[in-house]
């Protein structure tokens, strides 16, 4: 589900995942987005979705 803020940017009701990471890091990451034509957010999202899908064929993840 997505909402519209009063700037017109869009915003998600998904929960926030806040984490820190070096400059360099950063820096890595905006260029790999980029590269992707993603933004660093939905970048991070794709690539943890993978990783857990992978955990999950692997059996390292059981459904609940």
């Amino acid at each position: 589900m997505v909402a519209v803020l009063n700037n017109g940017k869009m915003a998600t009701k998904k929960p926030r995942v806040v984490f820190y990471v070096s400059e360099e890091t950063k820096s890595k990451l905006e260029k790999l987005a980029a590269h992707h034509k993603r933004s660093v957010s939905n970048f991070v999202e794709v690539l943890v979705e993978e990783a857990i899908e992978k955990a999950e064929q692997e059996g390292h993840l059981k459904d609940d």
